[in-house]
Order: structure tokens, then sequence, then C-alpha cells
């Protein structure tokens, strides 16, 4: 069943479901994060804990089923570490072997990917990070002046096998795609993708304390123009 504030067109290609929020009004949604929160892991620290806005109704899917996923986003980006974006999180299906999810690792047995905006030297960056078991993070510099950012992730096949590929969508103001600027290649996100189950969300967070947090206390980010790709994959 459809989220009951949610208005969907479903659209079959070739076995493939490609979902689009098809009202400007409803498919566009904000979050309000506040201070001490992130997505992020390393030996000494693990906090999982951002504001999150479920994209998929149905809940986690089958890694197999997804294609791609898109969303546009914008706020005022004020403190260190303030950050919005896609949050792609991987957890094991029931069938999954302890030792092809990665639980022999030390006690997680989950990854994800997030990638969008982070606030960095006083300026927004493009950024993303992946975890596979720890998290790594990079960072380049946006194309956009200001206003809105678009980000599309992406299932690609080519000789060395299968990896998510991250973009940045430059747009132009009739809504057409101008650029399409690569901003980083995962190799393992599909290894062994029939024994993963994922979830989509967009999220925002802001690691900072509230004593260094600059302005108001809660970030807001506002989002737009969600699609999202899932179905049968060809290869």
């Amino acid at each position: 069943m459809l989220h009951n504030k949610v208005l969907l067109l479903l659209f079959f290609f070739s076995s493939r479901l490609f979902i689009v929020f098809s009202s400007a009004e409803r498919s566009s949604f904000k979050i309000s994060v506040p201070p001490s929160t992130d997505v992020w892991r390393t030996p000494i620290t693990n906090r999982f804990n951002a504001s999150t806005h479920l994209l998929l109704s149905s809940g986690p899917v089958p890694l197999k089923s997804f294609n791609r996923t898109r969303i546009t986003f914008s706020a005022n980006w004020t403190t260190l570490f303030d950050q919005g974006g896609i949050l792609l999180h991987l957890t094991p299906s029931k069938s999954a072997k302890p030792a092809s999810t990665g639980t022999s690792d030390p006690g997680f047995s989950d990854r994800w990917l997030k990638t969008g905006i982070e606030f960095n030297m006083d300026k927004p960056f493009l950024s993303t990070v992946g975890t596979y078991v720890y998290s790594d993070w990079s960072i380049v510099p946006t194309s956009e002046t200001g206003g809105k950012t678009t980000i599309e992730v992406r299932r690609e096949v080519d000789d060395t096998g299968t990896s998510l590929w991250v973009y940045q969508l430059v747009i132009g103001d009739d809504g057409k795609e101008l650029q399409r600027n690569p901003l980083r290649q995962v190799t393992w996100f599909f290894a062994g993708e029939d024994e993963w189950l994922l979830d989509v969300r967009a999220m925002a967070a802001r690691p900072a304390s509230r004593e260094d947090v600059k302005g108001d206390k809660n970030l807001v980010v506002e989002f737009e123009g969600v699609e999202i790709d899932v179905g049968g994959v060809s290869h």
C-alpha cells in the first residue's frame, strides 16, 4: 500500500518499475534535524542517528532490484559538517550467510552510502561517504554557485563488473539535464547482492554540538524531484 501522503506514478518498462513522485507539492518535503546527529562509523565512533525520510513506502527492497535514484535538495548550510542528501542503507536478508555479509568484521553487519552536500571550510562541498566496515569520506567542490543540488546514484555495468556510481547533475531552468559530473565509483556496493536488502532515504544531519551551531539550532533541508528506479535488472 502506498503511503497516504505520497502520490506516485508507476511505469513498467521491460520488467522494471520506475517510480516518480508525480505532484510537485507532494513530492517536496523538509527534514529538520537537531545538533549531534550523523551517519558515521570509525574504530572509535559509531553514530547512526541522522533524520531521514523514507523514499520507498514498501520499506527495504532486494538490492538486486535497485537501478537508480535521484533527488534535488537545498538548505542554508551554516555549521561545520552540516549535511543533506541520499542515504542507501544495506542490511542482510534473512537468507544471507554470515561470512558473505561481513558479520565476521568487528560486530557490524550493515553497510551504507550517503551522498549529497556537506559544509566544510565555510562552504558547501559535494560529499560521499561509503561504509563497508568503517566510513571513508570524499569531497569535491560543487559546480553550483548556490541554491539547489541534484544528486543521482545508479547501477552501472562495465567489463570490470557492477558498481554504484554517484553523479552531480546540473539542471537547466527548463528542468533538463545539462551536465553530469561523476563523483564516486563504489565497487563493493553490489557484491553478493542476492543476500542484501536496500533501504532508500533522504537524510539530513548536523554533527556539531549545540554550542558550536551557527544560527538556528536545527538544520532544515528541503527536498524535491524524487525519482527511484527499481525492478528487474538486465545485464
